[in-house]
């Protein structure tokens, strides 16, 4: 049976007129007889019977009528399903470290929303390595991470490149030497090993710098703070101290002409890269991304 011959029966079991139908249909009323017609024969039973100038379904014909009438509903929601595949909807989770939730993605969020209203966004903090582990085993649908990640299955799209700066309050600054600085204040460092870590590490071994004493944090923002309360030094990023060091809140001290730069990567499975959803969030972070970031 063809859905076209089904749907002018439909179209026909609704006016029980086959002119109407015809003009409904933009068809010549022959053209609907005879797919009419064409049906009967299919189905070797009368589908309309005339009892004076009126017209009436048959049984067979009633019968018809409600699986067709249930044929085109579930072909509406076909379309309307694979319609939707077309356009961002649905959910996505996002996961990325605390510094990134709170600084970039409010406003990223937010411009992503006004053009894509109908997908629900759900952030989540988290260190790098959890964010890692979390994309690897599609637990989330998007990650942020300090550092890039090389591994088979699943796409790093660079964001940006920070550099790291060695950094102390101004009060601290004008108060004491760098040497009474380096050796008579903790050095406050980020808690989780990971990328960051890494990379602090090699920075502290590289300017022959060995603290001896340590404080750690959980989170950058914890680590600025402290720093910012005269609690000791850290290594943060350039963006994360940027505005205070431009407000001369904290002052950047330089151990080695070496720089040490860290870069943030977008992560996500490769199977989803090129799903409608995730490659519309994942366009606008990459085009919005330096310009998001709101360090107050």
């Amino acid at each position: 049976m063809e859905l076209r011959n089904l749907k002018t029966f439909q179209t026909a079991a609704e006016f029980l007129n086959f002119t109407k139908a015809a003009e409904h249909l933009n068809f010549t009323q022959p053209t609907v007889t005879a797919q009419i017609q064409s049906l009967e024969q299919e189905l070797n039973q009368q589908l309309f019977m005339r009892v004076g100038k009126k017209t009436y379904l048959t049984p067979a014909g009633k019968m018809l009528r409600k699986y067709t009438d249930q044929l085109f509903v579930i072909i509406e929601e076909i379309e309307s399903s694979f319609a939707e595949l077309g356009t961002p909807h649905g959910s996505l989770k996002i996961a990325a470290p605390e510094i990134y939730c709170t600084n970039y993605f409010p406003s990223l969020i937010s411009e992503y929303l006004k053009t894509y209203p109908d997908v629900q966004v759900k952030l989540i903090s988290c260190n790098s390595n959890e964010v890692m582990k979390g994309i690897e085993t599609d637990l989330y649908d998007i990650g942020i991470i300090a550092g890039e990640v090389s591994k088979s299955g699943i796409k790093n799209i660079f964001l940006e490149e920070e550099d790291l700066i060695l950094v102390v309050s101004k009060r601290l600054y004008e108060t004491y030497s760098t040497e009474q600085l380096l050796t008579e204040f903790p050095f406050i460092k980020y808690r989780i090993d990971g990328n960051f870590d890494a990379l602090a590490k090699k920075y502290l071994h590289n300017s022959k710098f060995y603290p001896k004493k340590i404080i750690e944090f959980g989170s950058e923002e914890a680590i600025k703070r402290a720093v910012l309360n005269q609690t000791g030094i850290a290594l943060l990023a350039s963006n994360l101290v940027k505005k205070e060091i431009m407000n001369n809140e904290l002052v950047p001290i330089r151990l080695t002409e070496e720089n040490f730069t860290f870069k943030t990567s977008l992560i996500v499975l490769e199977e989803k890269a090129n799903l409608v959803t995730f490659k519309s969030f994942c366009d606008v972070l990459q085009s919005l991304w330096s310009k998001s970031h709101k360090l107050e």
